[in-house]
């Protein structure tokens, strides 16, 4: 990208990356002279006054934290278009996500360290009244040389407020990370510091066996998941993993907040207590005198006293028994047995060592026999309720081969899962033995068809029904003309033949205001995100109201404009157009801004004599050489560098 100069103080050198809430670029401080990072907001939450004032007002407070554990924020603001940045320090080294993908499963030693310095700088957080809510690896940063820094203080935090969100916010808001979030997030209510214990639980979790506690492709199963169910016990995962330390990450991951440690401190002074006391344990002890007590207590060991020799003083006659010694003679007998006993034993290993040795001829080899201590065999881990790929890296990471023999019917376990293994959990095993695992298919069901229905309707309750044949209901939201709510579309198609713990996806209307997703990208420079369309049905002489959201990737050193054209399925016939700059030339391409967020709104005016029929919604960019090229079509379909919006009726 090209250079850019932010407030002319910070200059903008290149995009390292872009999230659903932040833009990140690596910057250069021209007054200090340092290197930063410079995270914009993205729309729409830049653009709602509310949200902005929230916002910059929780990013102050983070930038007052100071602590090596957390990542320092230098300098709040907003750029010339009102959207807020946050200049932070550049931290080189990693992610914890990548570190784990890596490395996983990481000793125990390094994953307490590092758990360790995430509570000592989230606590600080929470003593200033600052609560993460996103706490993920991905926001953990790890030094070259084994320090830790959390990052997106302040972001995830102006999401709440005292109150909980309006429901048109709580649609529009990823309330944490679906692998990370805690149980009382997914219910919807507001996060306290016991929330972020939940989060470094599972990340230390996932630090000890290189995978989450919870996992599932569907993002609501996967909440779900979260509310109800138990991890998988650390030590069937990871058998290296002390009896200690297992009690110790089941209290954070406990579902009631009550139950875990209360803050992060808490749970950092758990961490310090553990990894002492095991110092304790291991360190050499100092010698001990006895006590005369002790003496006492304590039986004397056996000494060997050789007899005194025979002086003339000391000879005293000797009594003999004028009988025989029975004893002695039942001693010598019993030793002549022993002896002969013997002899078949050194014939055999007379034998042994005087026979040929037999040399193998070319094309044969010995067979060797090793035996294998106890301490080289490895324990097999519970795989049960893993997806196989994880079950598979589970296995191979601690030295042991995986195989799949078949799939068997459940209604218990969701499908890939992993159903039965063997050997079972916990069997001690040599290196590079296979576990043999049978993974799970569902119950057949044949899928309803609810196409029409609402699934805000109670009295129906579509979800309900679906999920309690064991279906997993993923609900998108789209624009429609239809009534909030109302089920548009379904997948699986009805009267398909599915599997119990599938996922169904219902395509939900939206309403009319909903935005209807582009996420063009034109040329590599913008991006089209969505567009706004108030209504379908229209009568001639109407206008349509358009509004499109352009996001900014790389500087437009030309001035496009905006077209918008109404024109047939066919494209024979042009019904009406638009065309000018954005904003209605207030806002020309000249003047945008890397990471900004245009809110372009356009009227079109459809001609009084227009015939009736369908016609669709085209838009894109273009100067006096021609149309900027889309090169990602993204979630509509282009043709010729126009952008497929959406289709309208027009009526008499």
């Amino acid at each position: 990208m090209k250079p850019t100069i932010l407030n002319q103080r910070y200059r903008l050198v290149e995009l390292v990356g872009a999230g659903g809430m932040a833009t990140v670029y690596r910057g250069e401080d021209l007054l200090l002279e340092r290197k930063v990072a410079v995270k914009f907001l993205r729309e729409p939450f830049a653009s709602d006054p509310d949200f902005r004032q929230r916002f910059l007002g929780e990013a102050r407070a983070a930038a007052r934290l100071d602590h090596p554990n957390s990542v320092r924020i230098y300098d709040v603001g907003e750029d010339e278009g009102n959207h807020p940045y946050i200049v932070m320090e550049i931290v080189e080294g990693e992610d914890l996500k990548t570190l784990i993908r890596r490395e996983g499963p990481l000793s125990v030693n390094r994953a307490l360290n590092l758990a360790r310095q995430i509570c000592a700088g989230v606590g600080n957080a929470h003593r200033a009244g600052i609560v993460h809510c996103d706490l993920k690896p991905q926001n953990i940063l790890v030094t070259y040389d084994g320090q830790v820094k959390v990052t997106d203080f302040g972001i995830a935090r102006a999401f709440q407020d005292e109150e909980r969100p309006s429901q048109a916010e709580a649609e529009d808001v990823v309330w944490g990370s679906p692998h990370y979030i805690a149980p009382e997030q997914a219910m919807g209510k507001t996060p306290t510091p016991a929330t972020d214990v939940y989060s470094i639980g599972v990340t230390l979790y996932e630090m000890l066996t290189g995978v989450p506690p919870f996992h599932d492709p569907d993002p609501a199963a996967l909440a779900m998941k979260h509310i109800r169910e138990e991890p998988v016990a650390l030590r069937s995962l990871n058998p290296r993993v002390p009896p200690g330390l297992e009690l110790l990450v089941r209290k954070a991951l406990a579902k009631d907040p009550a139950q875990r440690y209360q803050n992060a401190d808490q749970f950092g002074a758990a961490i310090n207590a553990y990894m002492q006391q095991a110092e304790e344990y291991t360190r050499p002890q100092s010698a001990v005198t006895p006590t005369s007590a002790d003496l006492m207590l304590t039986p004397p060991p056996a000494t060997l006293v050789a007899p005194p020799k025979a002086t003339e003083s000391d000879t005293q006659p000797v009594v003999v028994s004028a009988g025989p010694d029975y004893k002695l003679w039942a001693l010598i007998a019993f030793a002549a047995l022993a002896v002969m006993g013997l002899i078949p034993l050194w014939i055999f290993v007379y034998q042994a060592y005087t026979r040929p040795v037999a040399i193998p001829t070319a094309g044969t080899s010995p067979t060797t026999i090793t035996a294998t201590t106890p301490s080289a065999l490895v324990s097999v881990p519970n795989l049960t309720g893993l997806s196989a790929p994880d079950a598979q890296r589970l296995t191979e990471g601690l030295g042991l081969r995986f195989e799949v023999l078949g799939e068997k019917e459940s209604s218990d376990a969701r499908p890939g899962a992993i159903l039965e293994q063997t050997p079972v959990a916990g069997s001690r095993v040599a290196p590079g033995n296979t576990v043999k695992v049978i993974v799970a298919t569902g119950r057949a069901i044949l899928l309803q068809d609810v196409v029409g229905f609402n699934i805000n309707d109670r009295n129906v309750n579509v979800q309900a029904g679906l999920e309690s044949q064991g279906l997993l209901v993923y609900i998108e939201k789209t624009w429609s003309l239809e009534p909030e709510g109302v089920i548009l579309r379904q997948a699986p198609e009805p009267n398909t033949e599915v599997r119990a713990g599938s996922t169904v996806t219902l395509t939900v209307s939206g309403g009319a205001n909903f935005p209807i997703p582009l996420q063009v990208n034109l040329n590599n420079q913008v991006i089209l995100q969505d567009a706004r369309v108030s209504q379908r049905r229209y009568r001639p002489g109407d206008t349509i109201a358009v509004t499109l959201r352009w996001e900014v990737l790389q500087p437009l050193n030309k001035s496009y404009k905006v077209f918008i054209h109404v024109l047939t399925p066919d494209f024979s016939t042009l019904l009406t157009q638009r065309d000018i700059e954005p904003l209605n030339g207030l806002r020309p391409t000249t003047t945008w801004t890397v990471g900004e967020i245009i809110n372009d709104p356009h009227q079109v005016p459809i001609p009084p004599n227009a015939p009736a029929g369908v016609y669709q919604i085209r838009v894109g960019l273009y100067d006096a050489e021609g149309r900027l090229p889309v090169v990602d079509a993204g979630q509509t379909q282009v043709v010729d560098h126009t952008i497929f919006v959406t289709e309208i009726e027009v009526r008499p």
